[in-house]
């Protein structure tokens, strides 16, 4: 079963998110219960004009009611008023049920939408030392299909209190009518409910289930669209195509154990309903003798009451089957606390000029084992700095240093002699332009490929002066809509030269202070090699560049060298 502290804090993260709106829902529910069951009650004196011989077997506070409030109004007790009465108070219901369904809808979407949005701009605020040890198969999934299966849990949640809520609204009624009918048919109600609470716990171990096959498929696909081309070429289709049934077959399978369960609970539920309804029929006839009216009225509020408890038994079932999605998303949520949050959130300080030299001083850093130990070395402003060295050197988290995406677990790093604190990352990281080995775009145009992560605001004539100084306009040009063009499928617009130069150009496009390039002509031709390094010779007195390769061919055109291999 669920325990109480997951449920209250559940269900206050729902409640909180507008708390005047909820209690709004819940109170047209009540007062559109308390409409319907007294519509219900209506036919009793509309009955007595269909049936007068049983107007005289009737004793109810209702009719008396009625009749006392019908003769303040000046109003006659008559079929046509009842009917009218009867009919104003169905359209009133209609019209509750309307702004209930709407308002409730509305919640449920907003609090989705409030949800996904505040976790994935704590994963996005996150820092990269715990993102990056985090699957991105988990938070794509939770923010894709756990955070909506979140909102269908309080959903449900929201749906199981407006049942009870109309449940109570009608006992309420009922009671006035028979105490002993009504206490009987709650009490069975109830009890099955306690009966059936094993198919809940099944529901609960079913919904577990199915996220990790749904996790699975997921990676099934990811794996795929990452070797693709391999696949391809290796005629491999067959082995994805196995992997991916495996996972799809699971889901299915737990999927229907899920329909299953949910169904067998519901036939319990229908079976103690007709059990419900014989008993009260039968003792009602032959031992209370109730006038067919009243027995009649109890019948259809009965027939009203228990389909609700068989709707709420559905509920908790589904309450049930996707507590795991709620656990996820709310897990992730605590795990995202202000010590993993990037320093994108703190103020911004001063800003950070780099006119002489980033010193690099006695510099401790490493995972398992140790990657710098007591490093001392300087990087010249203005100038093209190589960092070179085997793989397993070091050389990208030397990248990872200078950005402060790590940090060093000894020692400093001064820019123009000030230390590179957390508090002085955002505005370090604002000048800095960055250029990894695979480039990569966004679906969108070109112009909006070049600037959407520059801080300034740039009009054509820039963006076609830096696509000159790369070598690049002539491949703007030659689209049918220039900048204007959108890119889909980056992959196979450009090639590998074509998309290091647009990449290049949107890194210069944020007038970084600092340029880093972490091995991105390793794949390139040599004639496209030749282009970057040319346009980097060209920028380096406007710039400082940090160029990190293993080719050692390239020391003859750097300035100044570092080299990680004498380091070890």
């Amino acid at each position: 079963m669920l325990n109480k502290h997951f449920i209250l804090r559940s269900f206050a993260l729902f409640f909180n998110h507008n708390p005047i709106k909820l209690l709004t829902v819940f109170f047209i529910t009540i007062v559109q219960s308390l409409f319907q069951g007294i519509s219900l009650v209506l036919l009793i004196p509309l009955l007595t004009f269909i049936e007068p011989q049983s107007a005289d077997k009737i004793d109810n506070k209702w009719v008396s009611l009625l009749n006392s409030t019908m003769h303040h109004l000046g109003i006659s007790l008559n079929m046509v008023n009842i009917l009218i009465f009867f009919a104003l108070i169905l359209i009133f219901v209609a019209i509750l049920n309307y702004y209930q369904s709407v308002t409730q809808s509305t919640y449920q979407q907003s609090f989705s939408y409030e949800v996904r949005q505040n976790l994935f701009r704590k994963i996005i605020n996150c820092q990269w030392q715990f993102i990056n040890s985090r699957s991105k198969h988990s938070h794509i999934q939770i923010l894709t299909t756990e955070i909506p299966k979140m909102s269908t849990y309080y959903y449900f949640y929201l749906s199981l209190a407006i049942k009870s809520l109309f449940i109570i609204a009608h006992l309420v009624i009922a009671l006035t009518i028979s105490i002993q009918f009504t206490s009987f048919v709650v009490m069975l109600g109830l009890f099955t409910i306690f009966i059936l609470r094993g198919y809940l716990n099944q529901a609960k171990k079913l919904g577990s289930a199915n996220i990790m096959a749904f996790r699975s498929m997921l990676k099934r696909i990811d794996d795929f669209w990452t070797t693709v081309k391999m696949a391809k070429v290796h005629q491999s289709e067959a082995f994805y195509i196995n992997k991916f049934d495996e996972s799809n077959q699971q889901m299915l399978i737990f999927q229907k154990k899920q329909i299953y369960n949910k169904a067998a609970s519901n036939l319990w539920f229908m079976f103690s309903g007709i059990l419900s309804l014989i008993c009260v029929v039968y003792f009602a006839y032959n031992y209370v003798e109730l006038p067919f009216t009243m027995l009649l009225i109890i019948i259809l509020l009965f027939s009203r009451i228990f389909p609700q408890f068989i709707s709420i038994n559905n509920d908790v079932n589904m309450l049930y089957a996707n507590v795991a999605s709620v656990k996820m998303v709310l897990s992730l949520d605590k795990d995202l606390t202000t010590r993993h949050i990037n320093s994108m959130l703190f103020e911004r300080s001063e800003d950070i000029e780099l006119n002489k030299e980033i010193a690099i001083i006695d510099l401790c850093f490493g995972y398992k084992e140790p990657l710098f130990i007591n490093f001392n070395t300087k990087i010249p402003a203005y100038k093209l700095t190589g960092i070179l060295g085997a793989s397993g050197t070091g050389k990208t988290t030397f990248i990872d240093l200078l950005t402060g995406l790590q940090s060093p677990d000894k020692g400093e790093i001064k820019i123009d002699g000030r230390t590179l604190t957390e508090s002085r990352q955002v505005s370090w990281r604002e000048g800095i332009g960055y250029l990894p080995q695979d480039s990569f775009f966004i679906d969108g145009t070109i112009r909006e490929n070049l600037v959407w992560d520059s801080t300034h605001n740039l009009d054509d004539d820039e963006i076609m002066a830096v696509l000159k100084q790369v070598n690049a306009y002539d491949l703007v040009m030659k689209q049918n809509e220039g900048l204007d063009t959108f890119i889909a499928n980056y992959q196979f617009y450009f090639s590998g030269g074509e998309r290091q130069r647009m990449a290049l150009a949107r890194a210069i496009l944020r007038k970084p202070k600092l340029l880093l390039l972490d091995e991105a002509t390793s794949s390139l031709d040599a004639e496209n090699e030749r282009i970057i390094i040319a346009c980097l010779l060209k920028l380096k007195n406007e710039i400082t560049i940090v160029f990190v390769t293993h080719h050692h061919y390239l020391v003859e055109h750097f300035d100044y060298t570092i080299d990680l291999d004498k380091q070890q």
